[in-house]
């Protein structure tokens, strides 16, 4: 029996050899970008399945780990920092930890970044005013290196904003103080000549007319260089969808009046495209898609474009045309038509017909709005007030809004303002007045990471006329997700002796979202609503308010995130609600 366990000491030993397995145990340093860059780069950690065969060479794996993390400590600002790696190895399962004890020391801080034109003399940029606070740099704030490359590159782009886009680096220096634990940071720049925009050529174009370029430019000739101009133009030119690529670059050199050539290199995309999809909504039931456009029609970047949407409840088709930099730049010209039957359970069946005109206007970065002229004729039934309108409008919208995310606003606010003033010219031919005001605000609470609170007020008035002598599809009906969810869609207005929405003439929603964002990807919301529809044409705080709760999951894919609320109305109406709403969607609420 002893010789038998000696052989098999011999052979299992030496296989114990070549299955050296480990794990890696970091302490001492608290900051979590630090420890998880020392991760990224360490060999122990990246070879950890493919195990040493000894010790030995497991110790040299550790130690050809330590410069790379001195390094990364460097560069978070701990130049004091040193390192120490113990084994711990455990017996009878052939296991050994890689304790590495790292001893951060003091973290140095900025103590100032000076901007020379001349390293030598140590003059300084005088000319051209660009502070530390403009490179986003604080002062006694840590010395961090990719805070100090991300600031030379804001240096860079400040100065092409202000004429000097040829302007490079010549030398940077951080000059340590280690009795004091800080750093200065200079630069010495090479401001290159002072730049005007100068001719400007377009090539790549096949199927597009020049002109249509040439007015997206938002540079002008003989004007300072501001690379801000040039980046927007490229923007503005690849929202057409018109390209598949659009390059904007500059000549090396100014000519002798100061001029820099512009070059604009485009790739031209598909412009014509077919669309088709399936969809279900619990308003409209199952549901086909079918569109056409092209987006360069006449060859100017006009789009003229077909669609139809063809579900259980809801049939429509709908004819657009639009025309980009009308008369003036940043200006757009719409015309649609639209025909449709849509069917809501309980609320109304309605046929429109309807033709629409309109200006949109891009007034500044974050303002914009639209003028128009509408004319539409609708047939109501099966509703508390059937009947025959025709209608003509003028529609106003105003908006601005400071929030950074279209799909998922982390902070800003955004005000829409609407106004239609209609005009009834069969049956009752009256005249009246709607308006609604929306306000979006995204609070980011800084003692709470991923916490945002968004907070949403709507408020509409409709004034001129009688309840009765309106178009229900134009009054205020709740239920939507974007106002009450959890309550039957577009119901909850006052209800008739039959339990059909009579409609409201004025309406106030809140709603209330705090957003907890608890992993990279995964997000929960809990959410409140809180809404008041009212006949008179202006609601009062005693009448009857709804109010809904929910929960909401989020996950966030690369594009935004996707939304699932399930949303449950505590004012529940028995004959009419159900007792929860599911809604998906992308984006988030508002």
């Amino acid at each position: 029996m002893r010789l038998f366990q000696k052989i098999l000491i011999i052979f299992i030993f030496p296989l114990s050899i070549f299955t050296l397995n480990y794990d890696v145990k970091f302490s001492g340093l608290k900051d979590r970008a630090a420890i998880n860059a020392i991760k990224r780069v360490s060999n122990l950690v990246i070879l950890q399945k493919r195990a040493p065969k000894t010790i030995n060479a497991l110790r040299f794996r550790a130690n050809s780990d330590m410069p790379e993390m001195i390094k990364i400590l460097h560069f978070y600002g701990f130049y004091d920092a040193k390192i120490e790696i113990e084994y711990e190895e455990k017996e009878f399962d052939n296991n050994i930890i890689v304790n590495i004890f790292i001893i951060p020391g003091p973290r140095y801080t900025i103590k100032d970044a000076n901007i020379y034109i001349d390293c030598i003399e140590k003059k300084k940029l005088d000319s051209i005013d660009i502070s530390i606070d403009d490179l986003d740099l604080e002062k006694n704030s840590p010395l961090i290196t990719q805070k100090i490359l991300n600031a030379q590159k804001k240096l860079l782009f400040l100065l092409a904003s202000k004429g000097y886009p040829l302007a490079k680096v010549e030398k940077r220096d951080v000059i340590i103080d280690v009795a004091h634990k800080n750093a200065s940071i200079d630069w010495c720049i090479d401001l290159g000549s002072f730049s005007l925009f100068g001719p400007t050529s377009i090539t790549g174009l096949k199927d597009i007319d020049k002109s249509f370029i040439e007015k997206k430019i938002n540079w002008d000739k003989k004007k300072t260089y501001d690379i801000e101009k040039v980046i927007q133009t490229q923007q503005d030119l690849l929202k057409t969808n018109l390209f598949s690529s659009v390059a904007i670059i500059h000549d090396d050199k100014v000519d002798k009046n100061c001029d820099l050539n512009m070059h604009i290199k485009l790739v031209e995309a598909l412009h014509k495209y077919v669309t088709a999809g399936v969809s279900y909504a619990t308003v409209d039931g199952f549901g086909v898609s079918f569109g056409w456009a092209n987006r360069n029609f006449r060859s100017r970047g006009e789009i003229l474009a077909i669609d139809a949407n063809i579900a259980q409840r809801l049939f429509l088709g709908a004819a657009t045309y639009k025309k980009p930099n009308f008369i003036k730049k940043n200006q757009d010209y719409v015309l649609r038509f639209e025909a449709s039957r849509d069917k809501i359970p309980i609320t109304y069946l309605a046929f429109n017909y309807s033709m629409e005109n309109r200006i949109d206007k891009k007034i500044s970065k974050k303002v914009d709005g639209s003028l128009g002229f509408n004319m539409e004729y609708d047939e109501i039934t099966h509703s508390a007030n059937d009947g025959n309108f025709f209608l003509l409008s003028l529609p106003m919208y105003l908006k601005y809004s400071s929030a950074n995310h279209l799909l998922n606003p982390t902070h800003g606010q955004t005000i829409i303002y609407r106004a239609w003033p209609f005009k009834n010219t069969i049956n009752s031919a009256k005249a009246f007045f709607k308006q609604s005001l929306t306000y979006n605000l995204y609070i980011p609470l800084e003692k709470f990471k991923n916490f945002i609170l968004a907070l949403r007020l709507q408020l509409g008035s409709i004034f001129g006329a009688n309840v009765f002598d309106l178009p229900l599809t134009k009054l205020f009906l709740g239920g939507s997700d974007d106002d009450l969810r959890g309550y039957k869609y577009r119901t909850v207005s006052e209800l008739n002796a039959k339990n059909e929405p009579i409609g409201g003439r004025s309406a106030i929603y809140v709603s209330i979202e705090p957003r907890i964002r608890l992993t990279e990807k995964i997000g929960l919301v809990p959410f409140t609503d809180l809404g008041v529809v009212s006949r008179n044409e202006f609601p009062t705080v005693n009448e009857k308010w709804f109010k809904s709760v929910g929960i909401g999951l989020r996950y966030f894919s690369f594009f935004g995130p996707l939304r699932f609320d399930v949303a449950f109305p505590l004012d529940r109406r028995s004959a009419i609600d159900s007792r929860y709403k599911i809604y998906v969607s992308v984006g988030q609420t508002f």
